[in-house]
């Protein structure tokens, strides 16, 4: 039996950052700032509520090992997958990660709670960015780039190998 091919939808990659204020960057796989919140009133609820209002989240991270409850919490919710860093990423690595990016964007953050998220954000990404340059390659090798985000969904979200993707894809559309 065909597995249902996932509707073009935005994958996201959501920076949590747990504290006492807690905030939450979200970016698109192409590293797009797509929104950015902070506050005290956040509980695990609300945050995966508003969260989830942007799109398919497709991979959570924080920025401490090991991971906080609330972010495994969230998670698990939106059903994506885990980025946990071997270490506790440093301030110091934060604010290059924030700084690089404000030089790109001119995206200002509200506070440390929004830098913190929007590096882990960054780091997420990055994390992912192997996988997704593999996806790319493959495409270009069968010159499928018009497949791609259509595939990149299938892989992140389906968790189906490259090639059987492709393969599923062709065949739904053939038919």
């Amino acid at each position: 039996m065909l597995q249902e091919v996932v509707s073009a939808t935005q994958l996201l990659i959501a920076g949590i950052d747990p504290g006492e204020t807690k905030s939450f960057a979200i970016m698109d796989i192409e590293g797009n700032l797509k929104g950015i919140s902070s506050s005290k009133h956040y509980n695990l609820e609300s945050m995966i509520k508003e969260i989830s209002s942007y799109g398919k989240v497709v991979i959570v991270g924080t920025d401490v090992n090991p991971c906080p409850k609330f972010v495994k919490g969230i998670s698990k919710a939106l059903k994506a997958d885990l980025f946990v860093p071997r270490e506790n990423i440093l301030v110091r690595k934060k604010n290059n990660l924030n700084n690089e990016f404000r030089k790109q964007t001119k995206q200002k953050m509200k506070n440390k709670h929004q830098k913190d998220a929007l590096a882990i954000a960054i780091l997420a990404l990055k994390s992912l960015n192997p996988l997704l340059n593999k996806i790319d390659l493959h495409l270009l090798q069968e010159n499928k780039q018009h497949l791609s985000i259509k595939i990149k969904e299938q892989v992140l979200v389906k968790k189906i190998p490259i090639k059987k993707a492709i393969d599923l894809l062709e065949t739904i559309q053939s038919s």
